[in-house]
């Protein structure tokens, strides 16, 4: 609106000088129009819900042209999203756009109450000390369910093993 507002209307005498300036003015969305690849190249980010980062992706999808058809869209939505939401979203059966931000919500909903790990972006070869936190208190909660087994004796047990066993004969047939 503030383009058309400040229109020099000394120039502007027909319906063709206001497409003109309108096409002069506008021109390059059309020649950096979005397609497929651009949009399977975007990333949610890490402060963004995933129903911010849909509506986005939504309406950057309708961009493209040709237009997506509605399963396309689902799985290039999909391949967009990283761990733990692509593994989730890989053993849904969504078929609707719509459907398919449902389950992702569902999936942001598990990762912040904790019952769906979602595992932190490494950079480097350092560990983090929350990722090191969260493997210990789960070991620490899982200890008591794990038989423990004598590793000492077990390569005693190796050595005394007769793999020579006989090999069973076979029966010929005519």
């Amino acid at each position: 609106m503030s383009w058309y507002m400040r229109l020099d209307n000394t120039r502007i005498h027909t319906w063709k000088d206001l497409v003109d300036a309108f096409i002069k003015q506008y021109k390059y969305n059309m020649d950096i129009a979005l397609d497929r690849t651009s949009l399977s190249n975007l990333e949610k980010g890490d402060k963004e819900s995933i129903r911010e980062y849909a509506q986005i992706w939504r309406d950057l999808a309708a961009q493209v042209h040709p237009p997506l058809l509605e399963k396309e869209m689902v799985a290039l939505f999909a391949n967009t999203l990283k761990a733990p939401y692509y593994e989730h979203m890989m053993g849904s059966s969504a078929q609707q756009f719509t459907d398919a931000v449902v389950v992702a919500e569902r999936i942001e909903q598990g990762v912040k109450s904790g019952r769906i790990y979602a595992p932190m972006e490494k950079k480097g070869f350092g560990v983090k000390k929350r990722e090191i936190d969260h493997i210990e208190s789960s070991y620490k909660s899982k200890k008591g369910q794990f038989q423990r087994y004598n590793t000492q004796s077990s390569s005693s047990q190796i050595a005394n093993t007769n793999f020579n066993f006989p090999i069973p004969a076979r029966k010929l047939e005519p």
